[in-house]
Formats: structure tokens, sequence, C-alpha cells
């Protein structure tokens, strides 16, 4: 039977885990968190591991040096990534490095990681930077009402001035300094009040106008996914439905039957994303009507 002591050292284990029971859930969770919510969370374990290490507890210190190794593995191949996709959230910026390396590395050498996260990110965006504008243009930005019912004579006559500020903007700025420019006037606007409910991509869609380069880089930045649960989920679940008795279910029907086993697992935990009149019977009766237009296409190709 466990004497008191064991039972101390058991309580004293549960509550250094919690931090981690806390971020697997995060992670791990039906919301399908976006690269910018990693970096903080790995910051919060890597300070927990740091103060495991210097615990009076030979048990827990002797957990926390073989845990630290194999984290710090891991977290010098990914840091440099998820700390661009952390400052991509205007919530946080380069506030949160400052925040969090200060207290991973102190005040010297936090400094110097600061500027190898800002070379590496400076880079990227001399790379997105040096693509066609007006391809980056028509791939972030779709085309307005405005834009479909104008006629070609304005268009043509508008081209000139596209040449004219093209122009006098070369002269003026090469297009490397026009991205750090980017870059520093978002870092100077300061950070949005930090709110647990904030649509990053909505928010970026909305700020492509001002920050174009930025707004390509965070596209694909922030599409990283933190963890391959979701997609390890999704081939299981299709292994549940398919069988090798079970083999000749329409694609469709395949896709009704996953996506109506996420929506309904959602309801339950209250995270529901889907629209109000969408129902089971609707879905069904959609499906029905497709396959009738399908069916009469090619009675008439017939």
């Amino acid at each position: 039977m466990p004497n008191e002591r064991d039972w101390e050292v058991a309580k004293d284990i549960c509550e250094k885990l919690e931090v981690f029971y806390s971020v697997t859930k995060l992670f791990s969770g039906t919301t399908y968190p976006t690269a910018n919510e990693y970096f903080p969370m790995l910051c919060e374990l890597k300070m927990e591991l740091n103060e495991w290490i210097v615990s009076p507890n030979e048990l827990i210190k002797l957990m926390a040096s073989k845990m630290l190794e194999k984290f710090n593995g891991y977290w010098s191949v990914v840091n440099g990534i998820m700390c661009i996709a952390a400052i991509l959230d205007p919530r946080y910026k380069m506030k949160i490095m400052e925040y969090y390396y200060q207290q991973v590395y102190g005040r010297i050498r936090g400094s110097e990681e600061i500027e190898k996260i800002k070379k590496i990110f400076f880079d990227l965006l001399a790379e997105y930077g040096s693509e066609n504008s007006d391809e980056e243009a028509s791939c972030s930005q779709p085309p307005s009402s405005m834009e479909i019912v104008s006629h070609d004579f304005v268009q043509n006559r508008l081209r000139k001035f596209d040449s004219f500020v093209s122009n006098t903007t070369n002269k003026r700025n090469k297009k490397s300094e026009s991205v750090v420019e980017e870059f520093d006037t978002y870092i100077k606007e300061g950070v949005l009040k930090r709110s647990e409910i904030f649509d990053i991509l909505g928010w970026w869609n909305h700020n492509g106008l001002k920050y174009p380069t930025l707004q390509r880089l965070a596209r694909d930045i922030l599409a990283i996914p933190v963890t391959t649960v979701a997609s390890e989920s999704a081939f299981s679940t299709s292994g549940r439905l398919l069988s090798p008795h079970r083999s000749r279910l329409h694609p469709r029907t395949l896709e009704a039957l996953m996506c109506a086993q996420s929506w309904l697992w959602s309801e339950l935990k209250g995270s529901s994303s889907m629209p109000e009149d969408a129902t089971i019977q609707n879905i069904l009766e959609d499906y029905d009507d497709h396959e009738e237009e399908e069916s009469g296409s090619m009675e008439l190709a017939d």
C-alpha cells in the first residue's frame, strides 16, 4: 500500500503535469487552433520544465531532466517558424517574444534569440516581397463588384495611373525597403487587446490591403497544423466507415456521414459550426436532388 510519502509525491507530480494536460487538450481538441497559438503554450511548457529541473524532489528532477532533453531537441526545430506565427498575431506581435524570451533565456541571450528570429522573419518577407505584386494582389483580394462592372475604357486609362505609381514608387524605394516599412508599420501600431475569442484569419483577410506581403506570409504560416490529430482522426473515421464488407459507399455518402458525425459531436460539445438551418434531413434531400440532376443530365446526354 502507498504510504503518506508516496501520496505526496503523486500529488506533486499530478500538479506538475497539469500544464501538459491543458496544452494537450488545447492542441488536440476539435477547435483546430491556428499556428499562432503554439508559441505561447510551448514557452509555458519550457518555463515549467526549467523550474522542475531545480526541484528539491529528486524524482521530479530526474523526470524533468529527461523531458527537457527531448523538449530542447524539438524546440530547436520548430522554435523559429512558430515564433513568426505568434508575431503575425496582432494581439502578440514582438511583445510575446520580449515577454517569454527574457524568462526562458535571460535578458542578454533573450535579446540575441530575438535578433535571430527577426533575421528569419526578414528573410521570409524578402522572399515573399520579391514575387510579382500584381499576382499578389489578385491572389489575396477577390474582385469587387465595381471591378466586374467597370468599362474597359476606364480600366485602360487607369492602367497608366498604375504604371505611374509603380515607377515613382520604385524610384524612391526598393521592394525590400517597402516590405521592411510594412513590417515596421505593423509593429508600431501596437498590439490589440487580448481576447480569447479572436478570428485571426478574418483579421488578416480585412487588413490585406494595408499589409499585402504580411498577409500572404500569414496565409501560409497560420495554415501550418499544430497537431496531426485532425488528419489522423479523419483517416481513422473513414477506416471505421469503410470496411471489407462495406466498401461500395458513394463518395458523397461517405462525406455526408463523416460531416454529420463531426457536426453531432461538435453540437454535443457546444462548439458546433453547422448552419442553423442544416439538418440531417436537409442534407439527405440535397443529396437526392443532386443525384436526380446527375441522372437527368446523363439521360439528356444519351
